[in-house]
């Protein structure tokens, strides 16, 4: 199994609203994509940054989500929003 996590920092203009918009998108790909198996999306309450923890059978799996047409979708939404990100996969 491959854990895929991304913590993002945030834009200081970017509001409570549009974190809750990216948490509800990121999270709404669970049955869309068949190879994520789990997804889970936080929003920092101290200082709004915000992660995802996700899972998936492969690494294959991850790739095929990370190129999938509704995780770019999300990825377009996401990008603005965001100051920084940081990224570990393992198994």
């Amino acid at each position: 199994m491959i854990k895929h996590i991304v913590a993002w920092t945030m834009k200081p203009e970017t509001t409570a609203e549009q974190k809750l918009e990216m948490k509800r998108r990121l999270e709404a790909l669970s049955g869309k994509i068949s190879e994520l198996r789990k997804i889970e999306v936080g929003i920092d309450a101290g200082n709004g940054t915000m992660s995802l923890y996700s899972e998936f059978d492969s690494e294959g799996g991850l790739a095929v989500y990370q190129m999938h047409p509704e995780h770019q979708a999300v990825v377009g939404f996401v990008k603005p929003l965001v100051a920084g990100r940081c990224v570990c996969d393992y198994e």
